[in-house]
């Protein structure tokens, strides 16, 4: 969080930087038209002393006025009235017309950095501090929802300790199967959520057989997707990944395609020298929804975990596409 917020800063200095230097070019052209403007009506001033004191007159240290061009200097010429065929030079010293612009546009400055560091610290103090309620806030959501799964699981774990005591005593085999798979459904539900609070250091990256795991997960759904088409079109494949991520994934995509198709379901791989494609498509049921169910944020975070992208689209089709790094 710490880097997000020096990274935040450093963003705010480079657009600073970038609008003041704008900003500073644009005013310079006008500080230079100013000073130019400025310099003109002075020079004009000793104009008319020189002509109201009869030629008298010969100007300061900075204005110099004489009816002779000096090179190298800011001239401003101006007819003598006395003579229609002379003129009158008012010479500027160089160093003058340069320091007005410099020392004017010095003062600029230094106002500005004081500006912008005065806000650099307030929007540092107020990053840092929205970070840290954000992060704060994060903290307590993955308590608590690992607070609560922890207490699920534990509930889960007596439903099988007394699914196993009903074993032993009830003679109906399929109710038990039954009770067996919606406990071991909601479990791997559950999963998806303990899995995507782990961090980084606990994921475990290695070359997992793509396909199989895919027709696993197909066989384990295979009493949902009774009365429905399912069409398989795989290769053999190998992704470089953490293998619990991706059975959370297949399962995830999978049964949510089962569950809101009206009558099949297609799944077909693609695959390139860096990347495999799955691509899943199912027509939408009345009840479909969004078809990934209320775990879609959660499984794009997984996703995206494992260097992936997920995609969906809805037309005729539901389709959602799946692109995983293979190396």
């Amino acid at each position: 969080m710490k880097l997000r917020s020096k990274l935040h800063l450093l963003y705010f200095f480079v657009s600073m930087l970038v609008s003041l230097g704008a900003i500073n070019t644009v005013m310079l052209y006008e500080i230079n038209r100013f000073v130019e403007q400025n310099i003109y009506s002075q020079a004009y001033m000793h104009y008319m002393a020189y002509v109201l004191s009869g030629g008298s007159y010969k100007g300061d240290e900075n204005f110099r006025v004489s009816e002779n061009y000096q090179e190298k200097h800011l001239s401003y010429v101006f007819k003598d009235p006395r003579y229609i065929d002379r003129n009158i030079y008012v010479n500027i010293n160089p160093e003058y017309a340069d320091s007005s612009v410099k020392e004017l546009f010095r003062r600029i400055l230094a106002v500005e950095f004081f500006v912008v560091f005065l806000l650099a610290l307030l929007y540092q103090a107020l990053t840092e501090g929205l970070f840290r309620k954000i992060e704060e806030q994060e903290e307590w959501t993955k308590s608590l929802v690992a607070s609560v799964a922890h207490k699920f699981g534990n509930f889960l774990s007596v439903q099988k300790v007394n699914l196993a005591l009903l074993k032993a005593k009830m003679k109906d085999e399929e109710v038990l199967k039954r009770l067996e798979r919606s406990l071991i459904r909601v479990e791997r539900d559950m999963n998806l959520i303990l899995n995507v609070l782990r961090e980084e250091r606990h994921i475990k990256r290695e070359w997992v057989r793509l396909d199989s795991l895919i027709l696993e997960t197909l066989n384990y759904l295979e009493e949902e997707a009774k009365g429905k088409r399912m069409m398989v079109r795989l290769k053999e494949a190998y992704i470089y990944a953490d293998e619990t991520d991706l059975r959370d994934i297949l399962y995830n995509i999978i049964s949510n395609g089962i569950k809101h198709s009206k009558s099949f379901l297609h799944i077909k791989m693609c695959k390139t020298n860096k990347t495999v494609s799955l691509i899943f498509r199912n027509d939408i049921s009345n009840s479909a929804g969004k078809g990934l169910g209320v775990g879609a944020t959660l499984l794009e975070r997984v996703v995206k975990r494992q260097k992936g992208t997920l995609r969906t689209r809805i037309k005729k089709h539901y389709t959602v596409l799946l692109k995983l790094r293979s190396r």
